[in-house]
């Protein structure tokens, strides 16, 4: 049984590598393991398979099996240049992993190093949380940072919307510190994924708020899928991937306009979700991403 270890950064999120942990550990072929729960100890030589999450740098392999997975595009300023860094400066694996088309496109690698595509998913634990009791209206999962512009939607709550908004997720201090003594807006911080839910489901509306600009715009939203997981309804800001998803899986979200919000069109929206929701679960999307069959390949003489 060959050992894969999952190069992790203890404060990333990355629900997909449990995901794979997972997966992987159901499989004769192979026992994984994360390397952020091996407190920093380990030797990577101990290691059949390495897999890391490319920022630029990285491990070296010797004998062993080299995976790359680009799950983004870069972000923050230039990152049209960070991607291309990233591409002429990283190691060759011996296979990459891209989110998506889009994904692989933006850091167009020449070589002919095999790769396969590995979209987001969800967990099964967001099929068996629909609460009946609404302590809230909105609920928004994720990072509540100002470079994800989270600020303008605050602002906007706060003066043009009604109702109580929960916030799951780590905030920027200067955030928090500004809207903490609000009654109508909650802050839980950061709290462990097997609790998130069942906190957020018990808000009516999911917010999808995300920057209508690369690389946001044309990635995979994993917490549209969580909101449709739990039955929330979807009110997102309007953006290219979000009408695709829309369109191939017989959805109607309410398109969020935070500078001329009407609480009268919000309730008067006929919300859909088509959303097969055994489809996007992570062992159905690691599946189809063909993972498995292409590592195994590698590993042959």
């Amino acid at each position: 049984m060959k050992k894969m270890l999952f190069i992790r950064n203890e404060k990333a999120f990355l629900p997909e590598i449990e995901a794979y942990i997972r997966y992987f550990n159901k499989t004769k072929e192979f026992i994984a393991y994360d390397s952020s729960k091996l407190n920093g100890d380990f030797d990577q030589n101990e290691y059949d398979i390495l897999w890391e999450f490319k920022g630029v740098g990285g491990l070296k392999a010797t004998d062993q099996i080299l995976i790359h997975e680009y799950a983004s595009l870069s972000t923050g300023t230039f990152p049209v240049l960070k991607n291309t860094i990233k591409t002429l400066k990283n190691r060759k694996p011996n296979l990459r992993v891209f989110l998506n088309a889009n994904v692989k496109s933006g850091f167009n690698f020449k070589d002919t190093i095999p790769y396969c595509y590995r979209d987001m998913g969800i967990d099964r634990i967001f099929l068996q949380n629909e609460m009946q009791n609404k302590e809230f209206d909105f609920v928004y999962i994720g990072s509540i940072s100002k470079c994800r512009e989270i600020d303008q939607l605050l602002h906007a709550f706060t003066t043009k919307m009604k109702g109580k908004l929960l916030l799951i997720g780590p905030a920027d201090d200067d955030l928090y510190t500004a809207y903490k003594d609000n009654k109508d807006i909650t802050f839980t911080g950061k709290v462990r994924y097997n609790e998130v839910p069942q906190i957020a489901s018990t808000a009516e509306y999911g917010v999808n708020f995300i920057p209508d600009r690369y690389p946001f715009n044309i990635q995979t939203s994993t917490k549209l899928l969580e909101y449709l997981a739990l039955g929330l309804k979807v009110i997102t800001t309007d953006y290219e991937w979000v009408r695709q998803f829309e369109q191939k899986n017989n959805c109607s979200f309410f398109k969020l306009n935070i500078n001329h919000f009407d609480h009268s069109q919000l309730e008067k929206h006929e919300f859909i979700s088509n959303l097969n929701r055994e489809y996007y679960l992570w062992d159905n999307v690691i599946d189809r991403s063909n993972i498995l069959q292409k590592i195994i390949e590698l590993g042959k003489p």
